[in-house]
Order: structure tokens, then C-alpha cells, then sequence
């Protein structure tokens, strides 16, 4: 039988949940604490953080560098290692909008990008935004890994079939970089060319007050500010319309959109903008992907037609691969050898 596969991190974001967590038993590590397990640890395969994403490369490089002593020194295959890439933010915009001293420490947090990405043998893109992105930035490395495009889209969840109310759901954080503001600004022309629409927003952020102050007067509107998982689950097996109009920001631009992949697996029809790295599939399988630069003015005609729409839930729903896109990247970049994650 092959060993356990091992997960370790250095930090946790504010999205860590410690529940789902634990059947992985995730292992917290330093930086010379990782570098301590790649030495005293067989490895077959490290899967790092995607090298444009953060300041992970030199924690990355130093990690693989022990695995690969250690299996010199046992006279050992060396470890492969593989990541997984969903970034489409270019990093020449970032440096160009952080201040002077902002811009050296991020050079000097990416010196070693390019020797991560030399060691690199499989990358499994998640978007195709993303490979569009390390296309151009590495196109001049001397050695380029193997890739696969693996959409980050899911598989099916069991949902109730056949036809829903007119219910738009808002789901994630209330802020402008999701385009929570331009939602609110489209549900009144909404509200009025759809007599029976309704609004749900489940979220949390700086847009809660003015979520709460519209359902106070508007009975067709429905806030829950961040309830659990269980509920939002509920939530997203019974709206038609999942709506997240990200817009980009100097140091931001949304990746995929977890909200974007649940409605998928539920059957919803996606509102959304180009700014997702899986704008491309939605366009192509029917959905609505306004370009940043006028959602707002695009955003309450692509609503209606979104919440009027025939389309079923098990049209949706007949689009989606038979494997979850994540799923089979990581099939892909790690086969059936034991591994070890860092």
C-alpha cells in the first residue's frame, strides 16, 4: 500500500477551515521545519504553491533541494515535482502598481520563480487564463515542464430537477472587487422587467449594512449574513442564477471564483465577467460573461435574460465533465506513486 500522503503549510488564510481540514491531517511546518521533513522523509512527488502565486518559490526551492539531497545521498529516484496553476494576474501589472519599496521586496520575494520553475516537471493549469498567463511569462525559459488543461469546473451535485423560481443568488464577500455594489445597482431594473425575481446575498464584508438596509424595505430581497455551510448548500440547490460580476483591481483579479464552480455542480446558470480564469468555458457552455469594463452598464440585461431563461438545471448540469477538473489535475500530476505535498 502505498504511504499516506503528507500536507504541509506554513500559515492558513481567513478561509481555513480546520474541519474539512482534518481528514487530510495537514502538518503546520516552519520554513526550516519543512526543510528538516524533506530530509528525513522518502518523497516521490512534491506538489508546491504554483510559482506566481505569493512568495512561496524560495520555501518551495529549498524544499525540493533536501528531498533531492536526501535521494541522492539513498541513491534514490528523485522526487518529480508538479503544481497546480490557476493565477492570470501578470506579474509585470503587479510590480507596476506597488510602491518603490513595495516593488524590490516582491522582486526579491520572486528570485527564485524562475530556478521553481526549471525544477518543475508537470504543471496542470486549472484555466485556461492561467496558462495563457505562464505561457508568456516563461516563454523564454530553457525548460519548459510538461502541461494538461484540467478546466476548473466540477462535477454534478444531486439536485432537485426540472424548473426553479426566479431566484439570483449573490454569494462571497460584499465588496467592490466582486462587484456586490453593481448587483444592487442592477436589481431594481431587475426587479422591475420580472415581477416574481427575488435576490438572495449570502456573504460577509463591507457591503453588509447596505445588503440589510435594501431588505428592510424590499420584501423580495433575502440576506444571510455569513450562516454556515450546511445552509449556503441549501441555498445554492434551489436558486437559478448565481451571479459574481468580479472586477479587477491593481494587485487582484479573480482566479476562478468558488462561488462560479458551486452553482456550476448545482445546476445554476453563471452570471459573471471576464475577469475569471474560466471565463472562456462559461461563454462556451451558454452562460454570461460580460467584459469588466461595462458590467455594469451590461449587468441588469444579462440578469434577466439569465433568470427568464428556459435552460434546466440538468442542462447545466449535462456540460459538466465526469470528473471534478481539480480532481483530475491531481490524478494527472501525481499518478498512482505515493506523495507528498508541500
Amino acid at each position: 500500500m502505498s504511504p499516506r500522503p503528507a500536507i504541509l503549510y506554513r500559515r492558513t488564510r481567513y478561509d481555513f477551515d480546520p474541519v474539512l481540514a482534518e481528514s487530510t491531517k495537514p502538518q503546520r511546518k516552519s520554513f526550516w521545519g519543512a526543510v528538516a521533513f524533506a530530509l528525513s522523509t522518502d518523497i516521490d512527488v512534491i506538489e508546491v504553491n504554483e510559482p506566481l502565486s505569493g512568495d512561496s518559490s524560495l520555501p518551495s526551492v529549498a524544499f525540493v533541494a533536501a528531498a533531492r539531497l536526501r535521494a541522492a545521498a539513498r541513491r534514490r529516484e528523485r522526487p518529480a515535482v508538479t503544481t497546480y496553476a490557476i493565477e492570470n494576474l501578470d506579474p509585470a501589472v503587479t510590480v507596476r502598481h506597488l510602491p518603490v519599496k513595495a516593488r524590490w521586496r516582491y522582486r526579491l520575494r520572486h528570485l527564485f520563480t524562475p530556478l521553481l520553475w526549471r525544477w518543475l516537471d508537470r504543471i496542470a493549469y486549472g484555466t485556461s487564463g492561467a496558462e495563457a498567463l505562464y505561457t508568456r511569462v516563461f516563454a523564454r525559459a530553457a525548460r519548459q515542464p510538461v502541461r494538461a488543461l484540467f478546466h476548473a469546473v466540477p462535477t454534478p451535485v444531486h439536485t432537485v430537477e426540472g424548473p426553479r423560481d426566479r431566484v439570483i443568488l449573490f454569494l462571497g464577500d460584499l465588496s467592490e472587487r466582486k462587484g456586490f455594489p453593481d448587483v444592487l445597482s442592477a436589481w431594481p431594473d431587475v426587479r422591475a422587467a420580472v415581477p416574481d425575481a427575488r435576490l438572495v446575498i449570502i456573504g460577509r464584508g463591507a457591503g453588509a449594512g447596505d445588503a440589510l438596509a435594501l431588505a428592510e424595505t424590499d420584501k423580495r430581497v433575502t440576506v444571510l449574513i455569513d450562516p454556515p455551510r450546511t445552509e449556503i448548500a441549501h441555498v445554492l440547490g434551489e436558486v437559478k442564477v448565481v451571479v459574481l460580476p468580479s472586477r479587477r483591481r491593481p494587485l487582484w483579479r479573480e482566479q476562478v471564483g468558488l462561488p462560479l464552480v458551486e452553482g456550476l455542480a448545482n445546476g445554476c446558470l453563471i452570471v459573471t465577467t471576464e475577469e475569471t480564469g474560466i471565463a472562456q468555458w462559461l461563454s462556451t457552455h451558454g452562460h454570461w460573461v460580460l467584459p469588466e469594463a461595462s458590467a455594469g452598464e451590461a449587468l441588469p440585461s444579462a440578469l434577466i435574460a439569465a433568470v427568464t431563461s428556459i435552460r434546466a438545471p440538468a442542462e447545466v448540469h449535462a456540460a459538466l465533465p465526469p470528473v471534478d477538473g481539480r480532481r483530475a489535475a491531481q490524478e494527472w500530476m501525481h499518478g498512482a506513486r505515493a506523495t507528498t505535498s508541500a
